[in-house]
């Protein structure tokens, strides 16, 4: 019996072992890259937004006085 117990223990340990090393991080780094990637789509649409706003052109119609010319030959 207590050699069952021990034997568990160890697999237990090694078995946390592998994850606390090897999955956590890989979770981690995944959340990271995840978090990063949807705050550059933001940036981006901010972006499109503004340079949309900006690029729309007015459609104000420009009234002030009329000048008549006459061609020069």
């Amino acid at each position: 019996m207590p050699i069952k117990f021990i034997i568990f223990a160890i697999l237990f340990f090694f078995i946390g072992r592998f994850i606390v090393r090897y999955v956590l991080p890989i979770f981690k780094i995944t959340m990271v890259t995840h978090n990063k990637l949807k705050d550059m789509q933001q940036q981006m649409q901010n972006m499109q937004r503004q340079q949309e706003a900006k690029s729309k052109p007015s459609n104000k119609v420009k009234e002030g006085d009329y000048i008549d010319y006459e061609e020069v030959k």
